[in-house]
């Protein structure tokens, strides 16, 4: 374990280091290629054939992919941060060669072990030598591109070079590379074996989910039928998988990307890190009013005024979950705590934002690492769940960090906290989020940060080509596809329009003529000095802080009304609005349901009834079995491997608290809360959970009547009844013709005046060597160093994009995450053992 040798060291485990090609290796490929090639030359048979011919692309390629990789790794030295810190995108594709030719290798050298064997499986072989053919060929091209466009292009060390360029040059470059090989048997070659399976049953699963959430027409035994069979074959045939993973990447819209990543925002996948994860004092939900917020400027002349969030839609109330693995003074339910040690106020606080490419996610399906972050700091954490596109387009979400951030710094107090020192954090588009707020605060001259912790964040809003964007292609996390069309729903515009709507608490107009209209200046923030303001208007800066009550400025939710608070606060609209989907969109019905399916003129409660039982049956078909309760009720559990581990799993899930008196208190709770949860709703499809019983981080008091509102079924958030299952196709490159990214330095913050990022806090920036926004963090971290602001970048080696949330079931993951533990420690200025110590402690 790394922690033997202290986790948060740079170690070959987790920092990307600066490796040489091995041309011994690549000799050795050379020759067992050859040899391979010799021996199956004569082998009439068809198998025999194939690999004969698998041998020799393999040989023509293996060649150029060496020989430009040898040119690129010559180059790579000039982009990366330092000496100590390698990193930069043409780094990393050398690195992928290095990877592609080891894994040859060993795939060259079973076929030669085993060739003469009776149990030799020649059709096996087949198939995987001509996978990783296809994969060099895929190779080829791209370093192809590297070495003869992009190197040039990027000059004196520039990783992201000011030059015109249009969608449709990234576009057309990545419609001439194959994909599918990368998504087949060679997923996640470049990654630690310990994340391939669990990223090789991640692409089973969105594989099987697009099935069912495309499929039409027939009846629901039929369809059943239809996609059990077809789904299965994803299991074993990695060549069909890879084949339906780029047709979906390629056609299918933001919503489906929403519904699928929103599985893990069910009450059963949200409950996980509260069984497997550390335990926690308070996990309380936080009602931020969306309403004006008053500041005083830093140097006490003036307060500012900052609306209310007000783009896109109407005032919505913010809702934000606080983390604390302590019980401190002036925290919810503090008061009605009985028996339990209530610590003093922190003099630290952190303040974290969701990534998610801006369309999905929330603080739950982040908890698995935040956890662990609020027991291994001990600091309070509020966790902000920002309205999310295509309803809540930029500048909505800003708008919302931004009134939280100022509501936080009115009322340290109610989050246990003196507030004397605040660290933001956030990881890809959460890091985008703080970074943005940090650039706002800074020209409004209201208190920043005191540090910033930003993991795989992009600072660069534009379709550039750059040798890290290009890592996208081969992405399992987060492919091209839902990377390009998540920046689309976020701030995309269409080339006929422009827009204004570049500051937090701007409204802008998008209208034909190219121009845009921009709201009344009533809605920017506004100085309010006491010397130059009548009498009548004066503001005291005492009672701007203190006018509030808990009231009227601070709602205590329980857990168990989470849910209702959602339903009021998350943006997501049921039926989206026009420009919210992609232009057009395919027709991803299996060919089995196609022949069934009837005319267009469905109408729309048939289909939302429809859209109900898809997500029904993906939980029946692949999460969840059935049983029956001894008063005759058909209730559902987990699924497990087999039918007497389910028998078992039935008895110690279901039966009284006596009989599961060996489970641990804490196993047994969140047991309790899971089975309510499944148990409750699942006949309504709406997974409700259990009123809990009061206690100190679950204060029941009434809700308020506007907080009131109809629970939406899980059916309503995974698939609206929208048009997405248009007929027409539509590629990537023809969605994207003709659309352009907001340019606003806000979304952009490597293009924020040099003189705004001078003023930064210190900065510690995370990324990996395999991420698309790899360029804009590399590129960040130089630009800060320069301007003589603190900062520190660390780039994490074989890791993919969001491996923060794959942090239980990797240990390469899990080091990571330490990483994270050690560099917001360092921004704290809290001492590692220290901290520890207390912790054990308590």
């Amino acid at each position: 374990m790394a922690d033997d040798v202290g986790p948060f060291e740079p170690s070959q485990t987790t920092l990307l280091a600066s490796t040489e090609p091995s041309q011994s290796i690549f000799q050795s490929v050379l020759h067992l290629i050859e040899d391979n090639t010799q021996h199956f030359k004569n082998d009439d048979s068809e198998y025999g054939q194939r690999l004969y011919s698998g041998f020799l692309v393999l040989k023509e390629n293996m060649g150029r992919v060496m020989s430009m990789s040898e040119r690129v790794r010559k180059e790579v030295h000039q982009f990366d941060y330092d000496k100590d810190n390698p990193g930069n995108g043409f780094r990393s594709f050398n690195n992928i060669s290095e990877q592609a030719i080891i894994s040859v290798f060993d795939l060259c050298k079973q076929v030669s072990t085993n060739r003469g064997s009776l149990l030799f499986r020649k059709g096996h072989f087949v198939r995987e030598v001509e996978a990783w053919s296809q994969t060099m060929v895929s190779l080829v091209t791209l370093l192809e591109y590297i070495d003869t466009v992009l190197l040039p292009r990027c000059e004196e060390g520039n990783l992201l070079p000011d030059f015109s360029s249009s969608p449709n040059e990234l576009m057309e470059m990545l419609n001439t590379i194959p994909q599918y090989s990368f998504y087949g048997r060679c997923l996640g070659f470049h990654y630690y074996p310990s994340l391939r399976k669990t990223l090789k049953y991640l692409n089973i699963c969105l594989s099987a989910f697009s099935e069912i959430y495309y499929a039409d027409g027939g009846s629901f035994v039929q369809r059943t039928k239809n996609t059990v069979m077809s789904s299965s074959k994803y299991v074993v045939d990695a060549e069909l998988r890879s084949r339906r993973i780029v047709d979906v990447v390629q056609y299918s819209s933001v919503d489906f990307i929403k519904t699928f990543w929103s599985v893990a925002e069910t009450d059963i996948m949200t409950q996980l890190p509260g069984i497997v994860g550390p335990a926690l004092a308070i996990t309380q939900v936080v009602i931020v009013p969306c309403e004006e917020q008053q500041v005083s400027k830093l140097d006490g002349t003036a307060t500012v005024v900052i609306p209310a969030p007000h783009s896109h839609f109407e005032a919505r109330p913010i809702t934000c979950h606080l983390l604390s693995a302590q019980l401190r003074e002036g925290m919810p339910g503090e008061k009605e705590s009985k028996g339990v040690t209530i610590h003093p106020p922190s003099d630290y606080l952190l303040i974290h934002c969701h990534g998610g490419g801006f369309v999905t996610q929330s603080t739950k399906s982040q908890e698995v690492f935040l956890r662990e972050w609020a027991v291994s700091t001990g600091v309070p954490m509020l966790s902000i769940d920002y309205s999310l596109a295509p309803e809540a387009r930029y500048p909505r979400p800003l708008e919302e960090v931004l009134t939280a951030y100022c509501w936080v710094l009115n009322n340290f107090k109610v989050l246990g906290t003196t507030g004397r020192k605040i660290v933001l954090t956030g990881d890809s588009a959460g890091g985008n989020l703080i970074t943005g707020l940090t650039v706002k605060c800074i020209e409004l001259g209201i208190r920043p940060a005191d540090g910033l912790f930003l993991a795989y964040t992009p600072f660069l809003f534009d379709l550039i080509p750059s040798p890290a964007r290009l890592l996208a292609v081969m992405d399992p996390m987060l492919p091209l596809g839902f990377a390009l069309r998540c920046l689309k729903a976020y701030a995309g515009l269409p080339s006929e329009e422009s827009s204004l709507a570049t500051t937090p608490g701007d409204v802008t107009f998008p209208v034909s003529s190219g121009e845009a209209f921009k709201a009344p200046p009533v809605s920017e923030p506004i100085d309010v000095s006491a010397s130059d303001v009548p009498a009548t208007l004066e503001i005291n800066r005492k009672n701007v802080h203190d006018s509030q009550s808990d009231t009227e400025s601070f709602v205590e939710v329980s857990e168990s009304d989470v849910k209702e608070a959602e339903a009021l606060v998350k943006s997501p609209s049921f039926i989206s609005e026009p420009g919210s989907d992609t232009l057009t969109t395919v027709s991803l019905t299996s060919e089995a349901s196609s022949a069934k399916k009837g005319s267009n003129s469905q109408k729309s409660e048939e289909k939302e009834e429809r859209s109900r039982r898809y997500v029904t049956e993906f939980l029946e078909k692949y999460v969840l079995d059935s049983r029956t309760d001894k008063q005759g009720r058909k209730v559902p559990i987990l699924r497990t491997g087999s039918e007497e581990s389910e028998q078992e799993d039935e008895t110690v899930l279901f039966e009284a608290p006596s009989v599961s008196a060996g489970i641990t208190a804490k196993l047994g709770k969140a047991k309790d809360a899971v089975v309510s949860g499944i148990s409750a709703g699942l006949t309504s499809i709406g997974f409700k959970r259990k009123e809990m019983d009061a206690s100190p981080t679950s204060p029941t008091q009434p809700e308020p009547e506007q907080l009131v509102r109809k629970r939406p079924s899980m059916a309503e958030i995974f698939l609206s009844p929208s048009n997405m299952r248009r007929g027409s196709r539509c590629s990537l490159s023809e969605e994207f013709r003709g659309v352009k990214l907001i340019n606003d330095h806000y979304l952009s913050p490597l293009n924020a005046p040099k003189e705004v990022l001078a003023k930064f806090p210190p900065c510690a920036l995370l990324t990996v060597e395999y991420d698309f926004c790899l360029d804009d963090d590399v590129t960040m971290a130089k630009i800060l160093r320069e301007l003589n602001v603190p900062v520190t970048i660390d780039i994490l080696s074989r890791l993919p994009h969001g491996f923060l949330s794959l942090s239980m079931v990797s240990q390469e993951a899990h080091v990571g995450c330490k990483r994270a533990i050690y560099r917001i420690q360092e921004l704290l200025g809290i001492d590692q053992e220290q901290s520890e110590v207390e912790n054990a402690a308590e």
